[in-house]
């Protein structure tokens, strides 16, 4: 598995918590990005999208989310990646429309937390890969 974070820690030691949360962050992103970019959802996308966004949103109100530069835990980034989980939900099923509101509305929720958990992290799409549903 691909390991976020800093480099200097060792690849073989277990992922804790914080950890596997930031990843299940990383790959709603994409999920949902891909969807905004209107890649094709079938049902094991659609499954996947709707279990890790119910996942990462118990998550969210039990991790300690600590972020570098801060001593506590970031509560706005917490509601941000609720919001997030939510949000994909919505627009995993068939009957949401997306308009230009909401599209704009999920970028700039998605730009504030990558900002903030992902500063130096580059969210690009796997095309040939979306393609298939």
């Amino acid at each position: 598995m691909k390991r976020f974070g800093n480099d200097m820690v060792n690849p073989e030691a277990e992922m804790d918590a914080l950890h596997l949360f930031r990843m299940r962050l990383h790959l709603l992103i994409i999920m949902v990005k891909a969807r905004l970019e209107g890649y094709p959802v079938g049902r094991f996308r659609k499954e996947a999208v709707l279990e890790n966004a119910s996942l990462l949103h118990q998550e969210t109100l039990r991790i300690d989310i600590r972020l570098p530069g801060s001593k506590s835990s970031n509560h706005l980034l917490k509601e941000r990646v609720k919001l997030l989980s939510v949000m994909a939900t919505a627009m995993i099923s068939d009957e949401y429309p997306l308009g230009v509101h909401r599209r704009a509305a999920v970028l700039d929720n998605i730009e504030s937390i990558v900002a903030t958990v992902f500063p130096k992290q580059d969210f690009t799409l796997f095309h040939d890969i979306l393609k298939a549903a």
